[in-house]
């Protein structure tokens, strides 16, 4: 057993949690990015942590966490009325992204959200395996890769006017780098259709090309592309025109995986 198993680092903790309570390890180790990084502990339960489990670091939400008679533990924190409201959202999100009368409305889940649904979905349970079920069902986790789809093709929408809009104004320049963010938004959407929903951004390079041989190798090279968009300002006003059809194309493909996804096109889609 090596020193970042979770099991050996939750073993004072998992006498401690309650039945109510769902113990996870998550992090880097169990999303596909790092298996050799050391796990963290994600706690889910109703009110305080469990008696006995003591924040020595940092805040409720995330800190470093410590038991009796144990080495400190890095460990998150949420209760189960947070996740109560966070599954309502949840509810309005999905039935947005798979109507498009609603899209106007867009529910909003910030990044702090979104990791903690693909924790819960990634992580593996130490604790709780009934409740975490109950979660997963809860929070509809099996369509995760939705409406993480759906959130990005809606800022790729808002990114893509944005560049039509710079060159609109004749600021070439602006418009080729303004094409990476709309790669972003899309490399996002496209791992997600393929069941990659891990929000931090400064992993998505290495999880598309992990997954190349799924997402296919022209896809790859068209989001790769539109990541280094800088350049195409040097290439005038015709090179980012040639880079937004790129990025349609790849719209398309993420609409064809995921095809109720499918609504208005991105140069007329409103968004909230």
């Amino acid at each position: 057993m090596r020193s970042g198993d979770p099991k050996a680092l939750a073993r004072h903790i998992v006498p401690l949690v309650r039945q109510s309570d769902v113990l996870l390890a998550v992090g880097p180790a169990f999303d596909g990015r790092d298996p050799s990084a050391p796990p963290q502990l994600l706690l889910i339960g109703p009110g305080q942590p469990p008696q006995g489990v003591t924040a020595t670091v940092g805040a409720m939400r995330w800190g470093t966490y410590s038991v009796v008679g144990s080495d400190p533990v890095r460990l998150g924190f949420w209760t189960s009325q947070e996740l109560s409201a966070i599954a309502e959202t949840v509810d309005r999100l999905v039935l947005a992204s798979h109507v498009s009368a609603v899209r106007a409305h867009f529910p909003h889940l910030d990044i702090r959200t979104r990791k903690l649904l693909h924790d819960l979905r990634r992580g593996e349970v130490l604790a709780g395996h009934s409740e975490a079920q109950v979660w997963r069902e809860r929070l509809g986790l099996d369509q995760l890769h939705l409406y993480v789809a759906a959130i990005h093709l809606q800022r790729f929408a808002v990114r893509r006017r944005q560049v039509e809009g710079l060159l609109e104004n004749g600021d070439v320049e602006d418009a080729g780098w303004m094409l990476s963010a709309c790669g972003v938004e899309l490399l996002a959407a496209l791992l997600a259709t393929i069941g990659e929903t891990n929000p931090r951004r400064h992993w998505h390079p290495r999880l598309l090309r992990l997954n190349e041989e799924t997402v296919g190798a022209e896809d790859t090279a068209r989001i790769l592309g539109l990541l280094r968009g800088g350049p195409c300002g040097a290439g005038g006003a015709d090179a980012i025109h040639a880079a937004l059809r790129d990025a349609d194309r790849i719209r398309a493909g993420v609409l064809r995986r995921c095809p109720s996804l499918a609504g208005p096109s991105a140069r007329s889609e409103t968004v909230a």
